[in-house]
């Protein structure tokens, strides 16, 4: 069997939603913010992307009757949960980072915010879906950097096992960087371009339609980068000057390269009307409290000098104090009580951002190995908060 609505596949997320219900917290409103734990090594940049699967997957109808009663059956929560989950959209408000832009450790990609029990359920919807954006878009990006600005090609979404995923690899990695897909299904879905050719060896049977250059075939060849180690062998493939029509890149969803850890965490809830600050659901952990929002500050060419979390409602520091020329706001409004406010974008769009806007960071953020550390500062009041008693 498999699940129509996306809000039955955590049974975890359901039983913690369940508990808030019983706890008498599921109406109170919680904002949650969703970050990167910590970067990669030899990762200076990062780049986002999976906003349009989450945001589709919000925006889903509940589950039926029937098979809401059977995940009842199944996982064991109460009846008030499963009269809340039938059939309704997640109540719930997104701000988020737009796909292909950099970003880093340090501060959020993303904010939720609405009644508990929908917020808990639209965090486990959105952090998983982020997770294999920002994995996949970076992995892409840095293959498209190994490659010297060559044509990289998304060979991973035709090995998915799925369709959904095969749509989410190939829209994240055209996102990072892939000029085109192997995948058919991707390529006619979202309107990136197909490239392919055909991989079957015939031996004497077939006269070679051209002759191969130092091992590596004829120079407009599409060459299979393996899945294993891709950086490296187009680093090497640039040193050696070798030449190719395009590189295919089967390792952009794999355990190889580049790997990303996202968590999601309550920074606020609501008390008596007003926000009142936490670290976390339990009000223990490591989270920076309070409702927040972050601003990117460009020099007068506007490249990227540092990133600066601020509290919502705070005044913004001056871009002349940071040694820049203004400020930019990352985060846009995706939804609003579970509607999307916008048209999905193409995945070109994502691409274009990502390719123009890393070019706009420092030089050595984007260096493939050692690169420096942007900078990414708290304001004031973030840090005030985070040192309050």
């Amino acid at each position: 069997m498999i699940a129509s609505s996306p809000l039955l596949q955590d049974g975890i997320a359901l039983l913690d939603a369940d508990r808030a219900l019983r706890a008498g917290l599921g109406d109170r409103r919680a904002s949650f913010e969703l970050s990167v734990v910590e970067m990669p090594r030899h990762a200076g940049f990062l780049v986002a992307a999976g906003l349009e699967e989450a945001a589709a997957k919000l925006t889903r109808k509940g589950p039926d009757p029937d098979e809401l009663q059977r995940l009842q059956r199944t996982v064991g929560f109460s009846d008030d949960l499963a009269r809340r989950l039938a059939g309704a959209l997640l109540a719930v408000d997104v701000d988020a980072v737009p796909e292909g832009t950099p970003v880093f450790a340090g501060a959020p990609l993303a904010t939720i915010e609405g009644p508990l029990v929908e917020a808990l359920l639209a965090c486990a919807l959105v952090t998983p879906a982020l997770h294999r954006g920002i994995l996949v878009a970076t992995r892409a990006s840095r293959l498209h950097l190994a490659a010297g600005g060559g044509l990289l090609i998304d060979g991973s979404a035709a090995r998915a096992a799925s369709s959904g995923e095969s749509l989410a690899i190939a829209r994240a990695a055209h996102v990072g960087g892939a000029a085109a897909t192997t995948s058919a299904f991707a390529a006619m879905a979202l309107g990136i371009p197909f490239r392919g050719e055909p991989t079957l060896d015939f031996g004497a049977l077939v006269t070679p339609e051209m002759p191969t250059e130092e091992g590596w075939g004829p120079p407009d060849r599409l060459i299979p980068l393996g899945g294993d180690d891709e950086e490296a062998q187009l680093v090497e493939a640039q040193r050696l000057d070798q030449r190719a029509g395009g590189w295919i890149a089967s390792g952009l969803s794999g355990t190889t390269g580049v790997q990303v850890a996202l968590r999601h965490e309550i920074v606020a809830l609501e008390q008596e009307g007003a926000w009142v600050p936490r670290r976390g659901v339990s009000d223990r952990s490591g989270a920076h409290p309070g409702r927040k929002m972050v601003t990117r500050y460009l020099d007068a060419d506007g490249r990227a000098v540092v990133d600066v979390v601020h509290l919502t409602h705070e005044r913004m520091r001056s871009p002349r104090a940071l040694g820049a020329a203004r400020l930019q706001p990352l985060a846009r409004a995706v939804l609003r009580g579970g509607r999307a406010l916008e048209a999905p974008e193409p995945p070109r769009a994502g691409r274009e951002r990502a390719v123009s806007a890393r070019q706009l960071l420092p030089r050595a953020v984007t260096h493939l190995h050692a690169p420096e550390r942007y900078r990414v500062e708290l304001s004031a009041g973030v840090l005030g908060l985070r040192t309050a008693e």
